[in-house]
């Protein structure tokens, strides 16, 4: 289990005060992180493993977590898997075999579900961020999403849409992999739903650079609404830019998550004026504000704010391991998520639990000179 025996070091001077007096022991709880931590979709995979610090952090600042009456200490293990199905089953051997973890954070659906069966197989409790509806199904014991996911809060988003905007015809781009199917598939059903066109739903690598040939194509069909659904932010801002050189003139659309800073960054405040996008975090909020400005310190850069969806997984986590009484029984710490919740967030609001997922809340956010306002919450 990932429980260690940590000796705790002394300075040469006074070794031999270690004959006389017991070294104190730490025992140490083990959670792995498993994500994109370079390339296009690092902001998801280091918002993953800085929430998990964070948390770590201020646990072993405090002298470690009590559980049923002995104190551990958190540490968190970190691997790239580049959003690769291939280099996520490395890592997760890596954890389990070598390092002894039963606790793993995950970014993405291809991970997740290149996991899952050995996961459950294993009893390794997997905290996921995927979007796929395929990585939860009845016979689910040891995987629990972290958050709402695009089933629960799209028809919210875009029945907001319906009632606040006076564009009705959209096209979508989304990445051709189990993210972007579902999202696609997802959205081209809830528009038509609440009474939108849908021209086209586009699908592309996520190598892909040019977008000129099918957005090209796109802007041709004359949509009011352009959504780039589950698109990592870096290259929704390369398709906004894109897309306003090629002559676009219509709203964008941001569905499938967060990540509207890296969108402006890339593509410019006046090409993203007024785009629709889901918020996780509360752009206003203090503690939102103070664990951004804790991992910018860390990371250098500014966070997507899923990091407050991993951040509060990890408090979930830590609570279902205490609400159990032995962190080293994954049965038992898998069983007690749903005594564990409800609990406050971060921010304040009310997290629950459905089946294996953890209930959160978002925002609706619209661009305005470069940054969200808050137009509503999805719930």
């Amino acid at each position: 289990m990932a429980v260690r025996i940590a000796m705790s070091a002394l300075a040469l001077g006074i070794t031999a005060l270690t004959a006389l007096c017991p070294v104190a022991q730490a025992e140490s709880i083990k959670i792995g992180v498993v994500g994109a931590l370079t390339g296009g979709p690092a902001e998801y995979g280091l918002a993953a493993r800085e929430g998990a610090r964070a948390v770590a952090e201020q646990i072993n600042a405090s002298g470690g977590i009590d559980i049923n009456g002995k104190r551990y200490m958190v540490e968190v293990i970190a691997y790239d898997d580049q959003q690769k199905p291939a280099q996520a089953i490395s890592a997760y051997i890596r954890l389990v075999n070598l390092d002894g973890v039963k606790y793993i954070l995950l970014q993405s659906s291809a991970s997740t579900l290149a996991l899952r069966p050995n996961a459950e197989r294993d009893k390794v409790v997997l905290l996921s961020a995927a979007f796929s509806p395929k990585i939860i199904d009845e016979s689910t014991k040891y995987t629990f999403r972290i958050y709402q996911n695009g089933s629960n809060f799209v028809p919210s988003l875009i029945s907001w849409m319906k009632s606040n905007l006076k564009e009705r015809t959209v096209v979508s781009l989304n990445p051709n992999d189990e993210t972007g199917w579902g999202q696609s598939d997802l959205t081209t059903k809830v528009f038509k739903e609440n009474g939108f066109n849908v021209l086209s739903a586009e699908l592309f690598e996520r190598d892909q650079k040019d977008f000129a040939p099918v957005l090209t194509k796109l802007i041709a069909m004359k949509p009011e609404l352009m959504d780039f659904g589950s698109t990592p932010p870096a290259t929704a801002g390369l398709i906004v830019r894109q897309a306003r050189e090629l002559g676009f003139t219509g709203r964008f659309v941001q569905t499938g998550g967060p990540g509207w800073k890296a969108v402006v960054a890339a593509s410019g405040t006046k090409a993203t004026e007024g785009m629709v996008t889901v918020l996780y975090a509360d752009p206003r909020n203090d503690a939102y504000l103070n664990l951004a400005k804790t991992y910018k310190g860390k990371v250098g850069q500014d966070p997507n704010e899923i990091l407050v969806t991993f951040y509060d997984a990890t408090r979930v986590l830590v609570k279902a391991m205490q609400t159990s009484g032995d962190p080293d029984d994954t049965t038992k710490v898998a069983a007690a998520f749903s005594k564990a919740l409800p609990m406050t967030s971060l921010q304040g609001d009310t997290l629950t639990l459905g089946h294996q997922q953890i209930m959160t809340v978002d925002y609706v956010g619209v661009i305005k000179d470069g940054t969200p306002v808050v137009a509503g919450k999805l719930q």
